[in-house]
């Protein structure tokens, strides 16, 4: 009897060994492979870094030697290109213009991802806040187009009006071209209200866009979104109305209907994930309102729409989640309020096209971490957005600048 237990012992520990030395060697290859990839990756950077250098002209590689010479911040470069913050309006209707300057910001972030990678790709992040002389251009440029809204506002053929809180200043009447703009030259804050009017978001850094996820994700706070035909047709409720956290029949079918990628696919309808909105950039602006029913024909800024779709490109803006989004599987809806800068925005936006495979653990690691943070019991936070992410980055709308006039 007690050779046979010693027996069965030893059996028991031959077999916890072969367990643990099975598990020693999965964790090992897990390891080796892990190691492999960032080695990869890493080897992947350098040619690319080359591939980069290479292809400079020869004043490009004495600014990116002077920049480390001289330890420039992002700023200086930005300024040794002459991207000063602009004076003025940049004339940017012509084609070629528009293309020229979008060139000189693709220059920009090329250089910059030589000289200066971390506080680039913490700016497209949203980690650290944009260069100031992006932050300048594209405010000017959206300064620019308020005001000639403002003064089209003002012409009947146009067919809509704005501002209809500020009829005060002009004697309880809509003001015409000229009274508006002298009214705004003679009093210069008189912009900031019109401004304030208007503006609904611009620059929103990772954290305030993680807050935006984690609220939505956890079913807290005030009403979001639009619920999708895919979501209302499994629990019952009407499409096209907004989610509502104080609704107990909504809070049912958020937690117990949706799983935690279809709760991920009912915010990108209208939210980014954090580390991956386009708001980091500071070359995003929410205007007019953020109602998608107020910009149907007929509808309240319907009218309002219509003059930014045709003009906004003069200003160098455009919008990038147009109606197209709608046949993409995995696209944010259309956002006729949602305006680009196109010359910082799409130097960033094919930056990231050609490093997307750089890109990717790096929102990994950062998705990790806010998880971790938050705890994920009862589920994780972006398990859609690890396989998807490319769908909701890189499908929008890129305009094709019309052809200059004569």
């Amino acid at each position: 009897m007690a050779a046979t237990l010693l027996l069965f012992g030893c059996l028991l520990a031959s077999a916890a060994n072969a367990s643990e030395q099975e598990h020693d060697a999965e964790a090992h290859r897990t390891k080796s492979v892990a190691e492999a990839h960032s080695v990869g990756l890493e080897v992947s950077r350098k040619a690319l870094q080359l591939a980069t250098w290479s292809g400079l002209s020869p004043r490009a590689r004495a600014l990116v030697e002077r920049s480390r010479h001289d330890d420039w911040d992002p700023d200086d470069l930005l300024n040794a290109l002459e991207l000063h913050a602009p004076q003025g309006c940049l004339d940017l209707h012509q084609p070629t213009r528009l293309a020229e300057r979008k060139a000189r910001w693709a220059e920009a972030v090329r250089l910059l991802a030589l000289t200066h990678p971390d506080e680039l790709e913490r700016w497209i992040l949203g980690e650290r806040r944009p260069p100031r002389t992006a932050l300048a251009e594209a405010s000017t440029q959206l300064r620019c187009l308020i005001e000639a809204m403002v003064a089209a506002s003002a012409e009947p053929d146009h067919g809509f009006r704005l501002f209809l809180s500020l009829r005060g200043n002009f004697g309880g009447r809509f003001a015409t071209r000229a009274e508006l703009a002298a009214h705004l030259q003679r009093y210069p804050r008189f912009f900031s209200q019109v401004r304030g009017a208007l503006l609904r978001s611009d620059y929103r850094d990772m954290s305030s866009q993680s807050f935006i996820w984690y609220r939505k994700m956890r079913f807290t706070g005030r009403s979001f979104n639009k619920i999708s035909e895919r979501a209302a047709e499994r629990c019952g409720l009407t499409p096209g109305h907004t989610w509502k956290p104080e609704s107990e029949r909504h809070k049912r079918c958020w937690f117990e209907e949706l799983t935690p990628a279809d709760r991920e696919q009912e915010i990108l309808l209208a939210s980014a994930a954090p580390a991956l909105s386009r708001h980091h950039w500071g070359t995003e602006f929410d205007i007019l309102g953020l109602n998608p029913r107020l910009f149907e024909e007929g509808a309240q800024l319907y009218e309002a729409w219509r003059w930014l779709d045709g003009q906004a490109l003069d200003y160098g803006f455009f919008q990038p989640f147009g109606p197209d989004a709608q046949a993409q599987q995995f696209a944010h809806m259309e956002e006729r309020w949602h305006w680009s800068y196109y010359p910082i925005a799409q130097a960033i936006w094919e930056h990231l096209r050609e490093r997307e495979h750089l890109f990717e653990p790096v929102l990994h690691t950062l998705w990790s971490r806010l998880e971790r943070r938050w705890g994920t019991h009862p589920s994780p936070y972006f398990t859609h957005m690890r396989e998807h992410w490319r769908d909701y980055l890189f499908h929008i709308t890129v305009p094709s600048p019309p052809e200059a006039l004569p």
